[in-house]
């Protein structure tokens, strides 16, 4: 039998196997809720330019697939292959090229939170501005100092 993490991992590499053919797109997480018997497979998925309703279904059904010829999960599981929407943290410095210019709330492992315009994204850390009053404050964070950045909706 595998377990949890090992079953996470094994989806993982499917996957990526799945999407290797088109590379805007990008694995952010799988995560493998409930127990056994009783389990939901969550994929989420992004890409560079977004991700279509279209494409999840496709890697869906190629996912499903592989699942079923690999029986990696004892008994009935539920599959939902999703983009990694607005309700999801930002996991991949993909998703922080993509979000450049959209305002994000950082919670960092310190405790603190800070929010802010993201301007720019390099290999190890963002640069945020975050208005206050009418003075502009320039955050460089290291990616290491992240605990969860959330995109903030805009209703302007």
């Amino acid at each position: 039998m595998v377990v949890g993490k090992k079953i996470e991992e094994e989806v993982q590499h499917m996957v990526e196997g799945i999407i290797a053919g088109d590379p805007s797109l990008f694995l952010v997480n799988v995560i493998l809720k409930g127990n056994s018997g009783n389990q939901k497979l969550i994929v989420l998925l992004d890409g560079d330019e977004g991700i279509t309703i279209d494409q999840c279904s496709q890697v869906s059904r190629e996912l499903s697939g592989l699942l079923e010829e690999t029986d990696l999960i004892d008994g009935k599981y539920f599959l939902e292959v999703s983009s990694a929407g607005l309700d999801f943290p930002l996991q991949s410095i993909r998703q922080y090229h993509k979000n450049v210019g959209r305002s994000l709330k950082i919670d960092l492992v310190d405790g603190s939170q800070v929010s802010g315009e993201l301007k720019t994204v390099e290999d190890d850390k963002i640069v945020l501005e975050e208005k206050v009053k009418k003075e502009v404050i320039t955050h460089e964070i290291n990616l290491s100092d992240i605990k969860k950045s959330m995109v903030l909706v805009s209703f302007k």
